[in-house]
């Protein structure tokens, strides 16, 4: 199925999108064509990844995600977006099975007009994302397949139910959402008071920001124990020690954050 735009009139759509504080219902009709098209090569590929005894899950990018990414990015990057159509490979192994993984599904686009190519976000991960991309053009239009170990999508899990609590930015490298500002209004406390929640607030945010921190250490950890499974490194070696000592300290830091509570209780 041919997109149903051309790329300067994608461009200008996702600027408008971009401007607009109400996305004007023509304009998110134009995008919902597009996403059909996308949703094709989506379905396409999703069938073929079956037959090679994957078990694929698939997704077109909704249209919050889309505005979001938008208005981080520019409209502009509604035109080179790789990730509209994406899917996900789950495969059973370590990062040996995943690269025997890449490699099949790899062969298994290279008959298209464009070839595929590949992300590896395991050496150099996005904010703690590991896993590797590949970008496949079936029909000339980019489906994203993420193929992940085990590990490395409970991870990914993990840390996107903490984006959904701790403010999406920090999928980004961005610092938890801080809201203390907003104890000043609508309260009328003590001044007294005042100060305990002040002291309260700071208390939480430092333990947010100390929650992101642990959980990319645990995914450190995770990628250390998988490259040691793929090169046959014991797993009480000293590398992979040092990383475990990292968690646990965090983990530390994160329990006695509640410690420093007991004197604000106490006045």
């Amino acid at each position: 199925m041919p997109l149903p735009l051309s790329k300067s009139q994608i461009v200008r759509l996702g600027e408008r999108l971009v401007r607009q504080a109400e996305p004007a219902e023509d304009d998110l009709g134009c995008l919902n064509e597009l996403l059909l098209a996308y949703d094709e090569a989506l379905e396409h590929s999703m069938e073929l990844l079956r037959d090679l005894g994957f078990a694929p899950s698939g997704r077109i990018k909704n249209t919050g995600t889309i505005l979001e990414k938008l208005r981080r990015h520019g409209g502009s990057w509604l035109k080179s977006i790789q990730d509209l159509a994406g899917m996900r490979v789950i495969i059973r192994g370590g990062r040996r099975e995943q690269d025997d993984a890449v490699a099949r599904i790899v062969r298994a686009f290279q008959g298209q007009a464009k070839q595929p190519r590949i992300t590896d976000r395991r050496d150099q991960p996005s904010s703690g994302y590991r896993a590797v991309h590949v970008i496949a053009y079936p029909d000339g239009l980019p489906v994203e397949i993420q193929v992940r170990t085990a590990w490395q999508h409970e991870w990914a899990e993990m840390f996107e139910k903490l984006a959904d609590v701790l403010g999406r930015g920090i999928r980004y490298g961005e610092a938890p959402t801080d809201w203390r500002d907003a104890l000043d209004l609508d309260l009328e406390p003590t001044e007294d008071r005042r100060l305990i929640m002040r002291r309260l607030a700071d208390a939480a945010y430092t333990q947010r920001v100390l929650m992101v921190r642990l959980a990319l250490t645990v995914g450190d950890l995770i990628a250390v124990l998988e490259e040691a499974e793929l090169d046959g490194v014991a797993p009480d070696s000293p590398e992979v020690q040092e990383h475990w000592q990292t968690v646990e300290h965090d983990l530390e830091e994160l329990q006695s954050g509640v410690l420093e509570l007991e004197p604000i209780r106490d006045r």
